[in-house]
């Protein structure tokens, strides 16, 4: 009896090992791909998987190197290693280092420190995302930048593939070295003098074109624009004598400043944004549609244009705020394209900022997304624990809310001509690219670039132009019904009421 129960408990045991073991290998995720690419902003690796997988990372120094593990995952049918270097990677390896645990090892030319690995949601799949910041060989600017600092920093001591890596030297943060060499070579830039108001209409209705940035569709309009350079230009000033000539002429009875729209493409350089089903990118369509709004509105009278990010560069969010008031505008719009779990949610959402919590739990998570954007770039969140702080900016921006809830409601009208909106309302959360204190501000998102379908809709120019048009019907709406003083918004309000007054006194 005792030999016949062991037996059954071996049985028993065995059958038990066995399922775990084909648990196991159902639930194991497969690596089918990897592609390495580099561009302006660095060199991107691609995992694809066929389903979401664990991954640990190891950084090892001399030589540089990435170890990427991935437990309860193996390598597909056919799956190979790109061939030759790419960007900042040498070459690339892979290898078991424990049963069942798939290992992949980057080779790298420099200790470049890759910026926010994550996991991303494909069509057919999941997708582990690694990107180096600054590919030096190929970046002018980091170039540029490496130059400033000196050089690189010493590698650490040598390691181990298997090993932990001991505690290297701090290597320069490329995206400051890279910001400040850029500052540099923007002042040693001459000024420009601010054109006269005859040569700023021959501009609006003649566009100058030019190539468009990296990233941004062939074909796309140049939009007459300043420089987002947070550097103000220099005014030329008139003397006395020009001045009293000036204010003795007759001034037409419409003049009146342009409305200047501070227009921000989300996103940009080391921060793709969101990545669609067939690998669009936010920070491509972004750019796309912000340059399209820009030639709609320079096409309009009264409204000028002004791009806050006109290239596949990286701003911080709060520095976006700072260009935009640096250009006088008196409305920030911040364009993005959503994403989702739900590859069914589709439609346009306005967000405005709230202070003191969101109006939803979704409101809530894309404002968290959409502020940790300034982490990917290299820099850190701004936080403030001053009570006294948190006072002074909560008046200062209570101005402008009720401001940005009334333009924010008319652009959504607008987008519901021309689709379904997400919301039927506008959401509210704390984001803080629309921290602007004085300037009306909104966040649109124009659709959800995870649905296949609204992804198709995004990259396409004639979508591009119908949402920038509901965007600037909204605009002009808003500013139609309270213009500021001074421009030539108000004075055709001022002319109309004018109008109708003489024809209501002639008709008695």
């Amino acid at each position: 009896m005792r030999a016949r129960g062991i037996n059954l408990q071996q049985i028993l045991l065995g059958a038990a090992l066995l399922a775990a073991l084909l648990w196991n290998l159902a639930h194991a995720a497969e690596i089918k791909g990897l592609r390495v690419d580099t561009g302006p902003t660095g060199t991107r690796a691609e995992l694809q998987l066929d389903t979401q997988a664990e991954f640990k990372l190891i950084t090892l120094a001399n030589p540089d190197r990435l170890v990427v593990d991935l437990p309860g995952s193996g390598l597909a049918r056919g799956f190979s290693l790109p061939a030759a270097a790419v960007g900042v990677v040498k070459a690339v390896r892979s290898g078991q280092p424990v049963p069942g645990t798939t290992r992949i090892v980057f080779d790298l030319a420099s200790p470049v420190v890759v910026l926010n690995p994550r996991l991303e949601a494909a069509g057919d799949g999941s997708r582990l995302v690694l990107e180096w910041p600054g590919d030096m060989g190929n970046d002018p600017i980091a170039r540029i930048a490496e130059a400033a600092q000196g050089g690189t920093a010493q590698p650490a001591a040598s390691a181990g593939d298997k090993g932990a890596a001991p505690q290297a030297s701090p290597a320069p943060d490329p995206s400051a070295a890279s910001a400040a060499a850029t500052s540099r070579l923007i002042a040693g830039l001459p000024p420009v003098d601010t054109p006269p108001p005859a040569a700023v209409a021959q501009a609006q209705s003649n566009p100058v074109r030019s190539a468009p940035p990296a990233g941004v569709r062939p074909g796309a309009p140049s939009v007459p624009t300043t420089v987002a350079t947070g550097v103000p230009a220099r005014v030329a000033t008139a003397n006395a004598t020009t001045a009293a000539a000036a204010a003795s002429k007759p001034q037409p009875a419409a003049a009146g400043r342009p409305l200047v729209i501070a227009i921000d493409a989300g996103h940009g350089g080391q921060d793709p944004g969101a990545v669609g089903p067939t690998g669009k990118r936010e920070k491509d369509i972004t750019l796309a549609i912000a340059r399209e709004l820009a030639r709609q509105i320079n096409a309009t009278p009264g409204l000028k244009a002004h791009l806050v990010r006109d290239a596949d560069v990286f701003i911080p969010l709060n520095r976006r705020a700072q260009l935009a008031r640096t250009a006088g505008a008196d409305l920030f719009i911040s364009i993005h394209a959503d994403a989702a779990e739900n590859r069914n949610a589709k439609g346009s959402s306005v967000y405005v900022l709230s202070l003191k919590g969101a109006s939803s739990q979704r409101a809530r998570w894309l404002a968290d997304k959409e502020n940790a954007a300034d982490l990917i770039g290299g820099g850190k969140l701004p936080t403030s624990d001053s009570m006294l702080t948190n006072v002074l900016l909560d008046l200062t921006q209570s101005g402008q809310m009720k401001a940005s809830e009334d333009a924010g409601n008319h652009i959504l009208d607008g987008l519901k001509r021309i689709g379904n909106n997400h919301k039927p309302h506008i959401e509210r959360a704390n984001f803080a690219v629309l921290r602007t204190s004085d300037i009306p501000a909104m966040l649109v998102e124009t659709a959800f670039l995870s649905n296949p379908e609204e992804e198709k809709r995004l990259i396409d120019p004639q979508f591009q132009a119908n949402v920038a048009r509901a965007v600037l019907d909204g605009v002009k709406t808003y500013f139609t019904s309270q213009p500021p003083p001074g421009t030539l918004f108000a004075a055709r309000v001022a002319s109309a009421q004018a109008s109708s007054a003489a024809a209501s006194g002639g008709s008695r």
